[in-house]
């Protein structure tokens, strides 16, 4: 499935959740785990087990 991380597009196994989108960017990237929260496309702060689906944005960091 296609999700974005950092507005990266990032491909992951059906089921995963929102820290294995961020363990494949960062392999992709070759960027080191970030070790602040993580945020959906609106700002809020989401857990790192929460589930992905096909096509949400999630941010490793606010974007300014």
């Amino acid at each position: 499935m296609l999700v974005y991380v950092n507005d990266t597009p990032v491909t992951i196994f059906s089921g995963a959740v929102a820290m294995d989108a961020v363990r494949r960017y960062c392999t992709d990237t070759h960027t080191p785990l970030p070790t602040g929260e993580l945020y959906d496309a609106w700002g809020n702060v989401i857990a790192a087990d929460s589930p992905m689906s096909e096509q949400r944005r999630i941010y490793t960091a606010l974007l300014s």
